[in-house]
């Protein structure tokens, strides 16, 4: 028999927690949190939850419950962001240039791509 080992809201809050961290994906938990024994006993945790079971987690929520979530979340961000502070009075500067630049390979999050139409040389990837 499978033994359950957290509970629904300490899931959620690992889910946070990963989103904290960085974590782009769900699959990317395993790789970032399950190695932080010292983080997860913080929170009173023996170690953190597996990626498979928080997405399991998340498909179980009714629309109730993610409207309850996102409300909450909403909350904590209004209480937590700086756009109260910002200077309005300013320029925003928006870049709307999607085109594709060929980077290094040492460059943050860089990855080999496909540029529609153009021939990129071996060493700008």
């Amino acid at each position: 028999m499978k033994k359950r080992t957290f509970s629904t809201a300490s899931k959620l809050i690992q889910i946070i927690l990963s989103i904290l961290a960085g974590c782009e994906t769900l699959s990317e938990v395993n790789l970032r949190l399950k190695s932080e024994p010292g983080l997860a006993t913080i929170w009173g945790w023996e170690r953190f939850a597996d990626q498979s079971s928080l997405s399991r987690t998340l498909d179980v929520l009714t629309l109730m419950n993610i409207d309850q979530l996102r409300q909450n979340i909403i909350a904590i961000w209004w209480a937590n962001n700086q756009i109260q502070a910002h200077d309005w009075r300013g320029f925003l500067w928006l870049d709307f240039d999607l085109s594709g630049l060929p980077c290094s390979s040492g460059a943050e999050n860089s990855q080999k791509g496909y540029f529609s139409g153009k021939k990129t040389s071996l060493d700008a990837n």
